[in-house]
């Protein structure tokens, strides 16, 4: 079995958006198709912003597309530069437990650090006991004494008075 990551082109996006409906569904988190459509186009015509993929195995010469990871850019004054954070990794159910992920980890670490990030974290839900393990196996530290926290910002919330 082969894995690759496969940069998703702007002609591949309906892929790649049914993926996302996926982990949505998944999750069970609430979503905007719209939104998510357009922020999708904004990642994928923006490299600055992040990266996409989607995870291609390669089983018995067939291909088949069996989730993706989307990785968002940022900065970070504690790790001394840039940082990504992995926004979303899914992979359809038939493909976890066998290893896809540990193949992936190490390649996407590579690809982060030639684009120059220092630091790569994530989010998970504290009560997917499974993903916790993953990713503390491949040397993520929990941040006990952090808590992450969003607040979703509306054009019409954001004060006029920031001078530039």
């Amino acid at each position: 079995m082969n894995i690759s990551l496969v940069a998703p082109s702007l002609s591949s996006m309906d892929m790649l958006l049914k993926l996302v409906e996926e982990l949505f569904e998944y999750e069970v988190l609430p979503q905007k198709k719209e939104q998510t459509q357009q922020a999708i186009h904004q990642l994928l015509s923006n490299p600055e912003l992040g990266q996409a993929w989607l995870i291609e195995i390669e089983d018995g010469g067939e291909k088949v597309i069996a989730g993706h990871i989307i990785i968002s850019y940022s900065f970070s004054l504690e790790h001394g530069g840039r940082i990504g954070l992995i926004d979303q990794f899914y992979l359809k159910s038939d493909w976890r437990q066998q290893g896809i992920g540990t193949d992936l980890l190490p390649q996407i670490e590579q690809h982060l650090t030639a684009a120059g990030v220092n630091a790569l974290s994530l989010e998970v839900n504290i009560g997917n006991r499974g993903a916790r393990n993953f990713y503390e196996k491949h040397d993520f530290v929990p941040r006990r004494q952090f808590c992450m926290m969003t607040k979703v910002l509306h054009p019409e919330e954001v004060p006029l008075t920031i001078a530039s």
